[in-house]
């Protein structure tokens, strides 16, 4: 590895100024691996299953202590919250269980190709599905996939996300708890098939040589770059008592698709207003995108009470001599206040972390992001919105408070849900519990206007989750969601619930605006028992069914927008099995819905997609 260091850079930002030390590192391939391989895997897996306890030292300890007072001053109450509910819920499509994982914490994200291939991860697993029709394509233990690269240290922590402008997936995940062993692992797809070949390489944790090592990484994409944001702790800490600061990866894209040395920075010393952040979340663009400049967010996020918002902007690529890091310190119109535990039925508690920024997006020059907090007037854990307007002139923030008597959020996450270029709308979909309510999943719609519907809840939990030994359980640390990006209006999600185990369960979910065509229905209708394969497809598909009687149908196919691609038979059909097959090569590649509508309405009707 060669490594050379840029001088300090003195840059302006609004408040103050801000140094930033970028040391550009050379990382070379570690290797190829391809996922479908066939490998021992042993599935290792140690785990500590004691939560932090009141009193000891530890920013967990710290920040539970905080939680306490802020129950005590802000006790659950009945009244309705900070939430004005409008419109209509978003549409739940396909959804299904997904990884299972009995440990702590559940750290769930995922990502979709534009072919609906889900790569969803939790600790140290990684699972492929194929969303139409919700099976297992593969299955993988992350250290599984370092086994042939000779990386041994214990792997956590994985982040997966879906380049749409390259077509290719990238994953990220740790490895390691102390200087001698941290290192960041990083996996570009060679292609758009998540189970073929990808190129492997390795960060150093510790690249500063200062005896710390890295933890809870945060990733985004711009046009050009992966952004991945960690935080560095003394060795041997515990409970994040040893936090020494947050810094940066900026890491070129082309050169790990096509498996070349890497060329990054890395961004340290971050220090506004003299003091280290806690946190850093890039921010992706909600569509494709070409941009070379990234934004990110950091707050105060430890803090009982704050109302700072840090922007932060890179200009310039991996690849340039003259990058640079300026930040921007922000008021926001509302505090934000640290989310109190999420209460379980039987005494128990789930842990809600603090108000470090989740998830967010920016589309036609705003950000939009999600992070918790607790909502003062129902005393329960909350999701705190916020919007971030003109972020590369005279940025602005304007937030509301989402929440719900008697149920606590936890662990949101956001995508835009817009059916055209100028819809702004949002789906964030978030993990819930009460006393009465096992822990599940839910999610909400936000309109233009900042307005949120009421809740559907995706999934409702079996059980209370009950797997460490005090009354205070892990809940996680993320959440995943990603826009489909050639079906307008689709979001996919995926969350925990309370499993029949006293466990954390995964639930992945497809999620549809409210305002989405009816061309692809939110749920497939099966009166009549129908299977396409194979399904997605790239020359001929079949469809076969079974009618009881012999039956007048019409089968047709729609397209996204509801409008009639094709009028395949309008005729009496007999009883028993049929089969329906076509030529495909006048059709162009996307999403589509074949239907089979009788006098008595549709029969079937199964998504298909044409690679």
């Amino acid at each position: 590895m060669r490594i050379f260091i840029l001088l300090a850079l003195s840059l302006p930002f609004w408040g103050a100024a801000q140094n930033a030390n970028i040391t550009k590192f050379f990382i070379e391939k570690k290797g190829t691996i391809t996922m479908s391989e066939e490998r021992e895997d042993w599935e290792i897996d140690v785990q500590h299953l004691e939560a932090p306890k009141p009193g000891i030292s530890g920013l967990r300890a710290e920040l539970h202590q905080k939680k306490l007072q802020i129950m005590r001053e802000y006790p659950t109450a009945s009244s309705s919250g900070s939430r004005a509910t409008t419109g209509s819920v978003p549409h739940l499509g396909s959804n299904f269980e997904g990884n299972s994982f009995q440990g702590i914490p559940n750290d769930n994200d995922m990502a979709i190709s534009n072919d609906s291939i889900i790569v969803s991860v939790t600790n140290r697993r990684i699972h492929m599905y194929n969303a139409v029709t919700e099976e297992q394509v593969l299955y993988r233990s992350l250290a599984n996939l370092t086994s042939p690269l000779g990386i041994s240290g214990s792997k956590y922590d994985p982040k997966v996300i879906f380049d749409p402008t390259n077509n290719r997936f990238i994953m990220i995940f740790l490895s390691g708890f102390t200087w001698e062993t941290s290192q960041i692992i990083v996996g570009f797809s060679q292609t758009n098939d998540p189970t073929g070949d990808w190129n492997m390489y390795a960060l150093p944790g510790n690249p500063l040589d200062n005896e710390t090592w890295s933890d809870y990484p945060v990733v985004g994409i711009s046009g050009k770059d992966l952004f991945i944001g960690i935080n560095t702790f003394t060795n041997g800490s515990t409970n994040n008592s040893g936090f020494t600061q947050t810094c940066l990866w900026q890491v070129g894209l082309k050169e790990g698709y096509v498996g070349f040395e890497l060329v990054t920075n890395y961004f340290s010393d971050i220090l506004p207003q003299n003091k280290p952040i806690f946190n850093i979340a890039p921010i992706s663009a909600a569509d494709a995108s070409d941009a070379e400049n990234m934004y990110l967010l950091s707050n105060r996020n430890t803090d009982i009470q704050n109302d700072t918002i840090f922007l932060l902007e890179v200009t310039g690529r991996a690849t340039d001599s003259t990058t640079q890091l300026v930040v921007t310190t922000i008021q926001s119109d509302q505090p934000y206040v640290l989310p109190v535990p999420a209460e379980q039925a039987a005494n128990q508690w789930f842990d809600t972390n603090d108000s470090r920024v989740l998830g967010g997006y920016i589309h036609n020059g705003t950000i939009h992001f999600v992070q918790s907090c607790t909502d003062i007037n129902t005393g329960t854990s909350a999701i705190y919105y916020g919007l971030i307007d003109e972020p590369s002139g005279n940025p602005t923030v304007t937030t509301r408070i989402y929440s719900e008597p008697n149920v606590y959020y936890g662990f949101p996450n956001i995508s835009w849900s817009g059916l055209s270029e100028n819809d702004e709308q949002s789906i964030i979909s978030f993990n819930h519990s009460g006393e009465t309510d096992f822990a599940g999943f839910s999610a909400i719609h936000v309109n233009s206007q900042l307005e949120a519907s009421n809740r559907i809840e995706i999934k409702t939990g079996f059980a209370l989750v009950n797997v460490l030994s005090d009354t205070l359980e892990r809940w996680g640390d993320y959440s995943g969601s990603q826009r489909l990006y050639d079906e307008p209006g689709t979001v996919w999600a995926v969350g925990s619930f309370g499993n029949a185990n006293n466990g954390h369960g995964t639930w992945i979910a497809e999620l549809k605006s409210p305002d989405a065509p009816t061309g692809i229905n939110s749920q497939e209708i099966d009166k009549v028992s129908a299977v396409a394969f194979p399904n997605p497809f790239s020359d001929r598909i079949q469809i076969e069914f079974e009618l009881k009687q012999s039956t007048l149908l019409r089968l047709e196919l729609i397209d996204i927008e509801g409008n009639l691609v094709k009028l395949f038979v309008e005729d009496k059909l007999k009883a028993g099995i049929n089969r329906l097959s076509f030529n495909d090569s006048f059709l162009a590649s996307g999403t589509y819905l074949l239907n089979a509508v009788s006098v008595e309405g549709i029969l079937f009707s199964k998504k298909v997609i044409k690679q």
